[in-house]
């Protein structure tokens, strides 16, 4: 059952990569629902052309962000979403619906997370929330805080990240923000206090595409931190974490 699984999935992923195919390559599904309706075209608003019974043969033609193109017996090609997968099976094997595509991992648009990881020897523990505008830019709020042997930080930042080739496997990515730090050191010595700076900050990092809709993520990040003194301070973080998308 698993292969059967397997084989129509990937049979529907170079569907979206290529648009036309010929008819031998293309997977034919048993609608085992009472019936379906084929809309003209990639949405509800386009009128019903024809509707498929339960227990016909259709031809997968291609697939468009949640709708398939099919084709019935009689040649009749027309549109349904892909919620009706959980009425459809090859070779009597129903498919999954639960499965993630390499589409939909690409247009991914909430992506939230936790992260573990060094910030100039504290350990620093960081959760974040972004939003992608495109398969390529996104922008990103994050918090985090670091316990250290002197002392603790707080910190908050607001990045934009690119990643230019999301299609990739691991998909590198580069970011620029600012945010703040609020350092409270440990010690209460009078020449030691409480400060505040502003952060200023690039990262590198890559993206894994795990399971389902879980993301593997390594990151480092150089910041700026603008003090009062004579000099501002450089602060490096390292961290990794996983990651859920929507």
């Amino acid at each position: 059952m698993r292969t059967y699984l397997r084989n129509t999935f990937l049979l529907l992923i170079l569907l979206c990569l290529s648009p036309v195919l010929q008819a031998d390559d293309n997977p034919s599904l048993r609608i085992e629902v009472p019936f379906i309706e084929l809309h003209s075209g990639p949405s509800a608003g386009y009128p019903v052309v024809s509707i498929i019974e339960q227990n016909e043969t259709v031809t997968v033609l291609l697939k468009r962000t949640s709708w398939l193109k099919v084709q019935n017996k009689r040649g009749v090609e027309g549109w349904f979403h892909e919620d009706n997968l959980k009425g459809l099976s090859q070779d009597g094997q129903a498919i999954d619906t639960n499965l993630i595509t390499e589409q939909d991992v690409i247009n991914r648009q909430i992506e939230a997370g936790v992260m573990y990881g060094d910030l100039e020897g504290a350990n620093f523990y960081n959760i974040y929330a972004g939003y992608a505008f495109t398969p390529v830019f996104s922008a990103e709020i994050s918090a985090g805080k670091a316990l250290g042997s002197i002392s603790d930080s707080d910190v908050f930042e607001v990045m934009l990240f690119s990643q230019p080739l999301p299609d990739l496997i691991v998909v590198p990515y580069i970011g620029v923000g600012a945010g703040i730090i609020n350092t409270e050191p440990h010690s209460v010595l009078a020449d030691t206090e409480s400060r505040r700076s502003t952060l200023m900050s690039a990262a590198v990092g890559i993206k894994y595409h795990l399971a389902r809709n879980f993301l593997l993520r390594a990151e480092y990040k150089l910041s700026l931190a603008l003090t009062d003194r004579d000099e501002n301070e450089e602060i490096q973080t390292w961290k990794i974490g996983f990651s859920v998308f929507f």
